[in-house]
């Protein structure tokens, strides 16, 4: 631990019991912000769900057996890997 850690710790231990909650509460809320790349994914993720229930509202679905499907969705899994080295590189 180094030694800025240490004193924020003991300043914290001096606070009341009613203050630690408070900074608890704070520091755990700042742990449940996203940044704008988490953002940017979340609503790339969400557009491409609804244009595929779009598509499936709109009868342009697939039927697989269950043999099929493991190797459909592995098939899909490494496009979408491809896709997100392209995008990354």
């Amino acid at each position: 631990m180094n030694s800025n850690l240490a004193e924020v710790l003991d300043a914290a231990r001096a606070l009341s019991r009613a203050e630690r909650a408070e900074v608890a509460h704070e520091l755990i809320a700042s742990l449940e912000t996203t940044n704008e790349y988490d953002e940017a994914r979340y609503f790339e993720l969400k557009s491409a769900v609804d244009k595929g229930i779009a598509s499936l509202d709109a009868g342009r679905g697939i039927e697989l057996s269950v043999d099929e499907l493991g190797d459909y969705l592995g098939e899909r899994g490494r496009l979408a890997t491809e896709r997100a080295e392209v995008k990354r590189a």
